[in-house]
């Protein structure tokens, strides 16, 4: 890691978590009234950041370690806009408290392996935000929410030290592939929407759809279908429900739905198909 966490002392200012509005987008102004420094992390939507060295295409897990006398300027895409959260912070020296830490820095651009993680520690950093009024003052709550700013920038900084190769990235990600699919065959009924799979995975709709079939070889609706269908398979062997209990079982509103999807797919009707797996 870049910095020497034990000899640093986290100091949070402000925080807060939004989705921008129709027509936002980050002027210049910004930038130039940064005083300190900012954790600008996308947790939804579709964007465009430029910086000082280059421009950069914002999505979920992209985090931007903001600090004074760059440039930041950003907009959204009308059709998917932002969900941001923010937190307005300084680094100290814990030996000398009046020095302040500036470098060195990890990255200012960090694509964060683990959305649900830095989201989970900003919104908690957010709520005692909100508890404690405008600034944050003392007490309990400003301790914690010092302590949680520093987890959220150790792992940053972990993360972003270890560099990993192409052919490490590509065995995470395919892990995580597997790791959703295996979630979907424990409990197909249970699973999150496809969008909130996304969401978790820090994709768009789309690109979570293409980057999950790469990896199972179905769309995550067609891997869905599949498991609630096995399932139901089993359940008809080795079960006493009802048909219609099945299909409440895995999720169906409308038995005469399950019934008719069940027949397409596995090629006769459930009541056929339990009938010839118990003779």
């Amino acid at each position: 890691m870049r910095i020497n966490w034990e000899n640093v002392r986290v100091a949070v200012y402000s925080a807060g978590r939004v989705r921008c509005e129709p027509g936002w987008s980050l002027s210049a102004r910004w930038a130039k009234a940064l005083n300190d420094f900012d954790l600008w992390f996308v947790w939804a939507g579709r964007g465009r950041m430029v910086l000082s060295d280059h421009p950069i295409d914002l999505r979920p897990g992209i985090c931007i370690w903001a600090r004074p006398g760059r440039r930041y300027e950003a907009e959204q895409d009308p059709r998917d806009r932002l969900g941001v959260s923010f937190i307005h912070f300084d680094l100290f020296d814990r030996w000398q408290p009046d020095r302040r830490i500036t470098a060195p820095l990890p990255p200012e651009v960090n694509d964060v392996p683990d959305v649900a993680l830095l989201d989970a520690l900003m919104r908690q950093i957010v709520a005692l935000h909100r508890r404690t009024g405008p600034s944050f003052g003392g007490g309990a709550a400003v301790e914690t929410a010092h302590a949680l700013m520093r987890a959220a920038l150790i792992y940053l900084d972990h993360e972003s030290s270890r560099r990993p190769s192409p052919t490490v990235v590509a065995g995470r990600r395919r892990q995580q592939a597997l790791a959703l699919a295996a979630r979907i065959d424990e409990d197909p009924r249970a699973t999150p929407s496809i969008a909130a799979l996304a969401a978790q995975a820090g994709y768009s709709e789309g690109h979570f759809t293409r980057w999950f079939q790469s990896f199972t070889g179905q769309s995550p609706q067609a891997y869905r279908l599949r498991a609630r269908l096995n399932r139901a398979r089993q359940l008809l062997r080795e079960s006493e429900l009802s048909i219609g209990q099945i299909a409440e079982a895995l999720g169906y509103r409308d038995v005469y739905f399950f019934s008719r999807q069940f027949r397409q797919k596995i090629g006769q009707t459930a009541r056929a198909y339990r009938r010839s797996a118990q003779t």
